[in-house]
This record gives structure tokens, sequence and C-alpha cells, in this order.
């Protein structure tokens, strides 16, 4: 990066966070300095160490030695000791998102924005452009499996990431093209109602300079809803509907794809994807549109999009014998869970199905209490863990059994479990079964290591 000093020593703390981490392997590639702290060493980290990251397990005063910079994510609080050392020495304190906002504004920045989607979204375009050798950098909420990590340094001028609205810091990028993949009642704590949040989605998408664009799923009745208010050149699409800039038509979804046909004007080509599920074209026809803007063919973006193989903990297959499939999703809020738990029904039809569930922050449990009733009732074997706090204190009466309670009223067979190990997987069903492990906490970690015993 022009400007910083590559002899000056950054640290993160929490570096093992998937969005620190993705910075943090960029600056690395880049030949900065870089250290960090969490507070177990995993995977992500033992790749960072591999590439020159100095990693201290714990969080201590004495990481921050000849440290000249520190960034932090929101869910690192100012109680956090290094966070107070390095107020005491001066060190400037920045967030991720400022950091981030430093290596776009080098590049010809391209961000994801939206409540749902994002992770899903940024994956298909960081795979797309890179099939179409244009080299990005790119900087993602979840690892791409066919691109092996969840960032890379590019040799291109394109560096793609996602917009995180969930504290506001989005507002330090400055991209030049922006996507928005829907706009959701979430993060209600930090912005105070649901106007504020949409309200905030909508000046981060104008921020795109006069020469940039927007690119909108229409489908979203709250992007409809503020059409008036984008004041930047933008590009619609959604399903069946020719009054769209790009037109989604001829969606089927069979065998975990998705197979639709895209239209813009008087071109059309079909398409398939290794994702099923209608939220999954709309996130993929939004990255198609970036790479179709940067004056690429249909043909070549679905070559590119054909070595496309997932993201980690979306309807990621963990497991799979003759008789047994177990899947891993990030899914923790109402409309994730709904479009999860859908898509599953739709595409196991012959599997008997089971989902289980980690609520996440008693605040979104609380909050959304009706929501999460609503899209967990159904008639199919469901199990919810304890709430994972991520660092928030206990709200009286929001508690996983009281949510079973209601499950239960409404006729779906639900249990409370303390722990992933209360469950019985038999290997050798004489059925076919599927097990769906939805939530944001550390249920993946828990399923992972369940399986490996297995």
């Amino acid at each position: 990066m022009h400007g910083l000093n590559k002899n000056l020593k950054l640290h993160f703390i929490g570096v093992g966070g998937i969005g620190m981490s993705g910075i943090a392997e960029v600056l690395l590639n880049l030949g900065y300095k870089v250290s960090g702290s969490d507070l177990n060493k995993s995977s992500v980290i033992e790749n960072l160490i591999k590439k020159g990251l100095e990693f201290h397990q714990g969080h201590r005063a004495e990481n921050l030695k000849n440290v000249n910079i520190m960034i932090y994510s929101s869910a690192i609080k100012s109680e956090n000791p290094e966070f107070q050392e390095a107020e005491r020495l001066n060190i400037p304190i920045i967030k991720r998102a400022e950091m981030l906002a430093e290596l776009m504004r080098l590049k010809f920045g391209i961000a994801i924005a939206g409540s749902h989607g994002k992770t899903t979204t940024t994956s298909m375009l960081a795979t797309i452009l890179s099939g179409l050798k244009l080299s990005p950098t790119f900087i993602v909420g979840g690892v791409v499996k066919n691109l092996g990590s969840n960032a890379g340094l590019g040799e291109g001028d394109i560096l793609v990431a996602e917009a995180d609205e969930s504290d506001g810091s989005f507002h330090f990028l400055n991209p030049i093209v922006t996507v928005l993949t829907n706009i959701d009642n979430d993060h209600i704590d930090y912005y105070g109602s649901e106007e504020k949040l949409t309200e905030s989605f909508v000046s981060f998408v104008n921020k795109v300079p006069f020469y940039g664009e927007i690119i909108l799923n229409f489908d979203d009745a709250k992007i409809r809803e503020q059409s008036d208010k984008f004041n930047r050149k933008h590009t619609t699409f959604g399903f069946d509907n020719n009054s769209y800039d790009y037109n989604i038509t001829n969606y089927k979804s069979e065998n975990g794809k998705a197979y639709f046909s895209l239209k813009k004007k008087e071109e059309s080509y079909d398409f398939e994807i290794q994702m099923s599920g209608k939220h999954n074209v709309s996130n993929c026809v939004g990255a198609i549109i970036v790479a179709h803007k940067l004056k690429h063919s249909f043909e070549s973006i679905q070559k590119a999009l054909n070595c496309f193989e997932g993201v980690g903990r979306r309807l990621e297959k963990l497991y799979e014998s003759e008789n047994l499939l177990i899947i891993d999703d990030y899914a923790h809020h109402p409309t994730e869970l709904e479009k999860t738990i859908n898509s599953v029904i739709n595409t196991y039809k012959d599997y008997k199905i089971n989902f289980v569930f980690e609520p996440h922050r008693y605040s979104r449990t609380k909050n959304f209490w009706n929501d999460f009733v609503s899209v967990l009732t159904t008639q199919i074997n469901t199990y919810i863990l304890p709430i994972y706090p991520a660092g928030e204190d206990l709200i009286p009466y929001i508690d996983s059994e009281l949510l079973v309670k209601q499950l239960v009223k409404s006729e779906t067979p639900a249990k409370f479990i303390n722990s992933i190990n209360d469950l019985k997987i038999e290997k050798n069903s004489s059925e076919k079964t599927l097990f769906v492990f939805m939530g944001a906490g550390p249920i993946s970690k828990n399923i992972r290591e369940y399986i490996r015993e297995l």
C-alpha cells in the first residue's frame, strides 16, 4: 500500500475471525509485518502462521510489543487488555473496515452489501473474475472451496470484498461498484430502528462515484421501496419480470444444483450452478452482472462458474455415506433459516431430515422470537441447542428450552439438547438420513469434531 511503511508492524486482535483473517492474509502477501492474537489456534490461523503471522494465543498487553498499528473488529470490547494497552501507548487503533478501505482505495473496488447473501455473492464473483484471468484480490467472509481460502492477493486491478453493515463501519469503504442483495431487519441493537438501518444501506450504495454503478436485486421489497433514493446509475435484476434490466427465467433446482436463464434485452443464456435455491441464484446473478458489465460474455462467465464448488458453511456437506448426509450452514437469522430449510426440504426429498439449530445472541433471539417460532415450525425433527451469547449478557425468559416448548405447541417434533453429543447419529442408518446444523456460533466447530470421532 502506498503511504504505509512496510517496516511498520500491524497487530490484529481476534486475528482468527473470518473477516480479520482475510485482511491479515492480504497484508502478509503484500509483505507487511503482521502479528495477531486469538483465544484459540485454528486452521485459519495455522494458514496465516505459514505465511508469516506472529501469533499470540490469548489476549495480553505484552502482545503489543513493537506494534505500530492495531486493528480490531466490533467483536472486541474496550475492556480487552490489548485494546487498553494500545490506548496507553498511543498506538493508532483502527477498525477492520478502515483497513479494508485502505486496501480498496488502491484498487478498482467492488463491494457486496446486503443483509444476506454477501459471502456467497462475493465468492461467486471472485471465482468468476479468477476464471476470466483478471486475477482479483478478494476478501470473503467464508472459505471459497475452489480458491482454497477466504482471501487472496491478485495481480489485477480489482478488489472484491463484503461490506459488513453490522456496526456501520462499511461507510469507510469507497467502492466503484456495489451490489446490494437485500435489506432485512437485523442489527437493530446497533441502528436502533429498521428505518435507520435502511437509510444506512441507501447512504452506503450512493457512495459510489458518478462513474460507478449500483447493482440492485429488485425482487427485494425494501430495495424497491427505496428506488427513488438511489442517486447513482443503477441496474436492476430479478425473477420473471421483463421490466428489470436483467430478467431471470426458467428456474429449477434438483440434486443440489440450480438451473436458470438470464436475459438482457435480446441476449439470453442458460446457466447452471453448484448450489440450490432461488436465493443462491439471485446471489449468483448479482455476480454475473458485475462481470457482464466488465464486458465479458455470458458464455465465458458460465465457463468460469463451472469452477465454483461452494462456500464453507453455506449448505456445506461435511459427511456423506450411503445412508447418512451431514450438512453445515451459517444460517442464524430467521430469513436465512427459512431459505436454508426450504432449500433442504425441496432438494433432499428422499431423506429423513433433522434440523439442529444453535440460536445466536440473546438480543437476536428476543427481537425475532415470533419469526424463529414461525420458520422453525415444520413437521420435521428439530433439535435446539442453548443460545450462544457471543459476549452478550443473559436476557431473562429468553432461552432455548422455552423456544422448544413453543415449537412443540405448534406440533413441531422439537427437542432441547445441551450439546451435539446428545444426538444419536447412526453412521449405518437403515434409511437415508440427513442432519442439517445451523448457526453462527461454535456449532460448526463442534460438529466437525463430532464427525472426526464418527
